[in-house]
């Protein structure tokens, strides 16, 4: 059964699961469509952002018929450009801060009268001048997903004007840029942390049209998660291998023992 976009689902607040993944990996991307993941989530803030070897990534979501979004290095129009040309489904942009910073994310990856984004038919988002250019533009106004993560002190003290933006679909909490910030790095059950991201997860919760996306390491995480109201539930395909292949040599080194 064909599923409705990632976009309406987001707005229905459906549990979306994500993984979480740096290039090169397209064969990963592949089998997360495969197994029933709703989105892939294409690193290139803290992995490699070669555009050729992105748009094969893309190519491997759409392959499986998983939803693909992209996080961007930074709050600059030409890096969310660039991604959704692709062909990628939105964009995840780091370190939003205040409802301006917000405003110009959700306007770099809408076209007009949305926002600002730059119009060619000839990307792969266009299916290189294939599509009609009526459709095109109606399919990327419905279709095309916005979150913005939210790491900074600056940002909770803004996080209610935040998840008010128009248009933006999510806010994804950034848990360790978070406790950076509040000058505890890496603790991120210390009180301040804590007290931090419950803040976030109210706000955004109290908003009318912008949901929560966390990171969760299990799916007890994803399930206590959602019962907080998270719609958006990301898994790190690091992670992930981490602890498989750490079971695994731990297993064997019993056998050698």
């Amino acid at each position: 059964m064909t599923q409705p976009p990632l976009a309406s689902r987001i707005a229905a607040d459906t549990a979306v699961s994500g993984l979480i993944v740096k290039m090169p990996c397209a064969p990963v991307v592949e089998l997360a469509g495969h197994l029933g993941f709703d989105l892939v989530l294409i690193d290139t803030e803290h992995g490699p952002s070669d555009s050729a070897e992105l748009e094969h990534h893309l190519r491997a979501a759409d392959a499986a018929g998983t939803a693909a979004l992209v996080r961007v290095g930074s709050n600059d129009p030409l890096a969310v450009l660039r991604a959704l040309d692709a062909g990628a489904t939105g964009v995840v942009v780091p370190h939003i801060s205040t409802r301006a910073e917000a405003r110009a994310a959700v306007s770099a990856a809408h076209y007009p009268p949305h926002g600002s984004r730059g119009l060619a038919l000839s990307t792969r988002a266009g299916r290189s001048g294939t599509i009609p250019l009526h459709q095109h533009l109606t399919d990327a106004a419905a279709r095309t997903v916005v979150v913005a993560q939210a790491e900074d002190v600056e940002a909770v003290d803004n996080i209610g004007a935040i998840a008010e933006t128009g248009r933006l679909n999510a806010v994804w909490i950034g848990p360790s840029d978070l406790s950076m910030s509040l000058g505890r790095p890496g603790e991120l059950n210390h009180p301040e942390v804590s007290a931090s991201i419950d803040k976030i997860v109210e706000s955004v919760l109290s908003a009318p049209a912008c949901r929560l996306a966390v990171l969760v390491d299990t799916v007890e995480d994803a399930i206590q998660w959602r019962a907080r109201g998270a719609s958006m539930l990301l898994f790190n395909h690091t992670t992930i291998l981490h602890k498989g292949m750490s079971g695994i040599a731990e297993g064997f080194r019993q056998l050698q023992d």
